[in-house]
Order: structure tokens, then sequence, then C-alpha cells
């Protein structure tokens, strides 16, 4: 994802308690910044909303509480399948290629829907091996990864 904190909106609330004052006047974030101490699981909140499937909040709704829960809006729609998601790194895999290309037009889908960037520099598509959060991940499974010492 690219600068995903600035994703999620302020409430009004949050935005008092974050304002901040300058030799040029006062000013509040209309978007969230980093740094906040709990800015890490409302981030991963509104990930895990909008690609698991359902959405419990409109993402066009910027003056609700990301914590607030509401009804599915689409009842019918499942979950985007094989998916696992930690921050801004989000895995996705396939059974076989057409498996693959299906479930990645969905995250877009979905990652458009709730104005969500990704990174093109960082994305890494269609790989038969990776790291993720510190792990090999293959066809063959999750394995420790390798860590290169250099002396």
């Amino acid at each position: 994802m690219a600068s995903g904190f600035w994703v999620v909106p302020m409430t009004d609330r949050a935005r008092l308690i974050s304002a901040f004052i300058t030799p040029m006047g006062l000013f509040e974030w209309l978007r969230m910044p980093f740094g906040l101490c709990n800015a890490p699981q409302i981030y991963q909140r509104l990930i895990d909303n909008a690609l698991y499937g359902f959405l419990k909040l409109s993402p066009d709704d910027s003056t609700r509480d990301v914590f607030e829960n509401g009804e599915p809006s689409k009842p019918g729609i499942h979950s985007v399948l094989g998916r696992r998601s930690y921050i801004d790194d989000i895995l996705i895999g396939g059974t076989s290629w057409d498996d693959l290309c299906e479930k990645v037009e969905r995250l877009l889908d979905v990652c458009e829907q709730w104005h969500l960037s990704i990174s093109v520099e960082k994305s890494e598509w269609g790989m038969s091996k990776f790291d993720y959060l510190g792990h090999r991940v293959s066809g063959l499974g999750l394995e420790a990864k390798p860590r290169i010492w250099s002396r």
C-alpha cells in the first residue's frame, strides 16, 4: 500500500485531539497521520473491513468512527479468498494462474472501492516463492527465512 494511513479519515473528535499549533496558526489533521499510537490498529481494522468481502462501513462515509460496526451492504459477497494481510502487506495466492488472476482482480476492485492505493514499486506479482513477514512462502508451505549475516 502507498501512504496507507492517509486513507483513513479523522473523526471530528480525533481532529480536535490531534490538532497542533505553529506560528502560522492552528492545524487539524483531516487524514490519519503517521505516528499516532493507535494508527496501526486503526489502519489494520480498515484493511480488514475492506478486504473481508463485505463492507462493515461505507468507504464514502467519512464522519463515522472506524470501529463502528454495521450491516453487510451486500450479504452475498464472499471474502477475498486466500488473502492474508498485516498492516500494509497483503498476500494473496491461488491454486492456478487463472485462480490467482481472478483473486487479484477482486483485490484490485476492493482497493479501488475503498480508495486504497497500491505501491507498484513494492509489489510482487505471480511469484512462486517470496519472503513475507520474515518467512519464505512457496507452494511447499511456510519456512523460516534464511538470514544473511555479514561479517
